[in-house]
C-alpha cells in the first residue's frame, strides 16, 4: 500500500494502523508483481516482507495450494490491469501447511486522468463459516434421512398466497401425483376426509392465531380410493414485521396401522362407551386403549427379538435331531428284530416330536408359513399319544374318544402335534394334584346361527377336537384373555404366556376357531375347530416303505458341514443311499477341493458356518466358477430362503433318509437333464 504522507512520522503511523489490521492487504503493481502486504498477511504465511516483494503474486507461498484458486487470481488480475473490479472465494496457504477459505477481492487504484495504477487484493478468512454451512448441509441431510427412514413427509406453507411445497413422501401420504405447477392448499384440504376436514381447518386456524403447535389425526381418501389415517404436526416458522405469521413448516406420517389397533381394542369396549356419559370419562378410556396400544407394540418388538434368538436355538436344536434321526434310521435297516424296530420307531416318533416342537416355536415366534397335508387328526393323535402319556407322569391318566367316522382336515401335521401337545401341558399344569385329560373328536355341522355369527367362519362342515381336564378352570376374565400373547396366571419363571397363543394363531391361520368352555373349579375344555378338507385336495399325506428310496448310481457328493457329528452321519446316510463322499468342514475347505477339479457332481452344504462364507457364499462360488455342480443347501432355520439369482435347492433339517434321498435324487435329475 502506498504512504503518500510526506511526514515520516505520519507514514509510520498509518503503516501500524494498516498492520493491525485483521484481514490480509497488499499491493501489485498492474503486471501482478507483489510491492506490500500488511503483517497479518505475512505472520499467516510465517514470511518475511522482502522474501514476497518483488514477485508475481501468483508464485508467492499463499496461492500454491490450490490450482482454481490461482486461476481465479490471474483472471481477477487480467481484468483489474483495466479498470475492473473482482470478489471470489479461494484457498490459500499459510505455515506449517495451513489452508484457509478467503473472501478475496482485487480493485484497481485509479489516478486522476483514469489510469490504473496499482491493484489492492483484499482477503478475509471465512473458513468458520464455510464449515458452519457445510454442518448446516449435513445436518439437514441427516434430518432427510430420518424423515426418509421414519417414513414422514415435509410440507411448507406460504401463508401470504396459500402454496405448498411438498416432499416426494407427502405427495404418496395423500395419494396424490405431483402437480406441474404449484401446489396449492385447497388441493390438498380436497383430499382430506369430509368427516375430518373442518376440525383440520380449525386446528391449523387456532396454530396460526395462537403461535402454538399444530397437531392432528385425519384421514385422507387416496385416488384409488383407499382411506389412511395420518398425523399431521407443524408450527408457524417465521412472522413479518407486522406480526403476522408468513409461513408454516411440518410433518406428517402414516398412523393408518396404529389406528386400526386402536379400533379394534375400542370395538371389544362397545359396551362400557356406550354407558360413558361424561366426556372426561370418554377421554380418559381412549387414552387407556391408546397406552394398551402402544405396549402391544412394545411386545410385539420383544417378541421379534425372541423369534431372532428362537431362531439359533432352532438351529443347534434341529442339528442335534438329524444326528439322532439320523443313525436311528440307519439301525432300522441294520436289523430285522422287529422288537428293536419297534423300540426305534418310537424313539423316531420322538425325534419328529422334538422336531414339531421346534417348529412350533418358530411358527409363532418366525411366522413360518404353513404347509398343509390332507390327514386324519385321529391318526396324530394316537402317534403322539404315548408321548403324550410320558409328558402327564404317573399321576394323571390320558384317554382319548375318537369318533370312528372323523372327516379329513387339511393342515399343517406339525403345527397340529403341537397344537395338541400344548392344549395337553396346560391341561397336566391346571391339575397339580393330578386327575384326567381327555382327548376327542367329532365331525361337526354348524347350524347355530349365533355360533357361526361369533365365529366369523368360512365353511361350516368342521372337525372338533376336545381337550378337557379336571383341572382348576378359568375364570370368566381369564378366559377372555386367554389367547392374548404373553398372558399367564402361573407363577413367574413357570409360564411363557404363548402357549394358547400359538394354538390361536396356528388354528385361524388354517381358516378354523377356537372356543373355551370352563367354571372356576370344575375343570376345562378347549375346542379347536377345522375345516373338512375338499375330498380331492391335492395335498395328499402318504408314507412310503424305506426300502423304496432313488438312490444314487455313485455320483460323487462333496459334503460341507461344520457340526462333526452331523457331517459323520450324514456321511453314512449318502454312503447308504449309493454315493460316494468328500468332506469339508467349512466353504473355505470346500472351495480348495473344488479347485482340485474332483469330479464332484453335486455340494450339499449347511448354511450357518464357521468363517466369512455361508452356504449362500459357497452356492454363488460354485454357479459363477464350477458350472454344472448342482449345489442343496440345508440349514436348522425353518425361514431360509435362497437369493435370487442362485441356482440352489433348499432341505431344511432335521430330515428323514427318505427326505433327504429324493432332494438328492431331485437335484442330480435336474442336472442330468440340462
Amino acid at each position: 500500500m502506498p504512504f503518500l504522507a510526506k511526514d515520516k512520522t505520519t507514514v509510520v503511523q498509518r503503516r501500524d494502523l494498516y498492520n493491525l489490521v485483521r484481514g490480509f492487504y497488499g499491493i501489485l503493481s498492474i503486471e501482478g508483481i507483489l510491492l506490500d502486504a500488511n503483517q497479518s498477511a505475512l505472520d499467516f504465511g510465517g514470511l518475511e516482507l522482502h522474501e514476497v516483494t518483488g514477485i508475481p503474486f501468483l508464485e508467492t507461498p499463499w496461492w500454491r495450494v490450490c490450482s482454481r484458486s490461482r486461476a481465479a487470481l490471474r483472471d481477477a488480475i487480467e481484468r483489474g490491469a483495466s479498470g475492473e473490479s473482482s470478489r471470489f472465494e479461494a484457498r490459500i496457504g499459510g505455515k506449517d501447511g495451513k489452508i484457509i477459505d478467503i473472501d478475496f477481492s482485487l480493485t484497481p487504484i485509479i489516478n486522476d486522468v483514469g489510469i490504473v495504477v496499482s491493484l489492492v487484493p483484499e482477503a478475509h478468512d471465512i473458513t468458520a463459516t464455510k464449515e458452519a454451512e457445510k454442518a448446516l448441509q449435513e445436518s439437514e441431510a441427516r434430518l432427510r434421512l430420518a424423515y426418509d427412514a421414519a417414513g414422514m413427509g415435509t410440507w411448507e406453507w406460504n401463508l401470504a398466497n396459500n402454496e405448498l411445497y411438498w416432499s416426494e413422501r407427502q405427495y404418496e401420504l395423500f395419494g396424490l401425483p405431483k402437480p406441474s405447477g404449484n401446489m396449492h392448499v385447497e388441493l390438498a384440504l380436497a383430499n382430506i376426509h369430509p368427516e375430518d376436514i373442518e376440525r383440520v381447518k380449525t386446528a391449523n386456524a387456532l396454530a396460526i392465531e395462537k403461535n402454538i403447535p399444530f397437531r392432528e389425526e385425519f384421514r385422507v381418501i387416496h385416488e384409488n380410493g383407499e382411506i389412511h389415517w395420518l398425523v399431521g404436526q407443524g408450527r408457524v416458522l417465521y412472522q413479518g414485521e407486522d406480526g403476522v405469521p408468513k409461513s408454516m413448516i411440518g410433518v406428517n406420517y402414516d398412523a393408518t396401522h396404529r389406528k386400526s389397533l386402536e379400533l379394534e381394542l375400542a370395538q371389544t369396549n362397545l359396551e362400557l362407551e356406550a354407558r360413558v356419559v361424561e366426556r372426561t370419562s370418554a377421554l380418559e378410556h381412549e387414552m387407556r386403549e391408546r397406552q394398551k396400544a402402544e405396549h402391544a407394540l412394545v411386545q410385539s418388538q420383544q417378541f421379534e427379538m425372541i423369534g431372532q434368538l428362537a431362531g439359533g436355538v432352532a438351529h443347534d436344536f434341529n442339528n442335534l435331531l438329524a444326528v439322532i434321526g439320523g443313525n436311528l434310521e440307519l439301525a432300522t435297516m441294520r436289523t430285522a428284530d422287529e422288537r428293536v424296530i419297534q423300540l426305534i420307531n418310537e424313539a423316531l416318533e420322538a425325534v419328529e416330536a422334538g422336531a414339531s416342537l421346534n417348529r412350533r416355536l418358530l411358527s409363532f415366534a418366525q411366522k413360518r408359513s404353513l404347509e398343509p397335508v390332507n390327514l386324519s387328526v385321529n391318526n396324530r393323535i394316537v402317534k403322539t399319544k404315548r408321548l403324550l402319556e410320558r409328558a402327564l407322569g404317573e399321576n394323571i391318566t390320558l384317554e382319548t374318544n375318537l369318533s370312528a367316522d372323523s372327516w379329513m382336515t387339511c393342515v399343517d401335521p406339525g403345527e397340529l402335534d403341537s397344537a395338541i401337545i400344548n392344549l395337553v401341558l396346560n391341561a397336566r399344569d391346571a391339575m397339580p394334584s393330578g386327575g384326567k385329560v381327555s382327548i376327542a373328536t367329532c365331525n361337526l355341522t354348524l347350524k347355530d346361527d349365533g355360533l357361526m355369527s361369533a365365529s366369523a367362519v368360512q365353511a361350516t362342515e368342521y372337525i372338533k377336537v376336545s381337550v378337557s381336564d379336571t383341572g382348576v378352570g378359568m375364570a370368566k376374565e381369564v378366559q377372555e384373555k386367554a389367547f392374548t400373547p404373553y398372558f399367564t396366571t402361573k407363577e413367574s419363571g413357570k409360564g411363557s404366556g404363548l402357549g394358547l397363543s400359538s394354538v390361536f394363531g396356528f388354528v385361524t391361520r388354517s381358516a378354523g376357531f377356537v372356543r373355551i368352555e370352563s367354571e372356576e373349579g370344575r375343570g376345562a375344555t378347549v375346542n379347536i375347530y377345522l375345516p373338512r378338507a375338499a375330498p380331492m385336495s391335492k395335498f395328499i399325506a402318504t408314507e412310503k416303505p424305506i426300502n423304496d428310496l432313488p438312490l444314487g448310481r455313485g455320483e460323487l457328493i462333496l459334503l460341507v458341514e461344520d457340526d462333526e457329528k452331523v457331517r459323520s452321519i450324514t456321511q453314512k446316510r449318502l454312503v447308504e443311499l449309493g454315493y460316494r463322499v468328500i468332506e469339508a468342514a467349512s466353504a473355505a475347505e470346500a472351495i480348495t477341493q473344488l479347485q482340485g477339479n474332483e469330479p464332484v457332481s453335486l455340494v450339499f452344504s449347511d448354511v450357518r458356518m464357521p468363517g466369512r462364507m455361508s452356504g449362500y457364499d459357497l452356492a454363488k462360488w460354485v454357479s459363477e466358477n464350477r458350472v454344472g455342480i448342482r449345489v442343496l443347501l440345508t440349514s436348522g432355520y425353518n425361514n431360509f430362503a435362497i437369493e435370487e439369482g442362485q441356482d440352489a435347492k433348499l432341505l431344511a433339517k432335521p430330515y428323514s433318509l427318505r427326505k433327504l434321498a429324493c432332494a438328492l435324487h431331485n437335484a442330480l435329475v435336474l442336472t442330468n437333464d440340462s
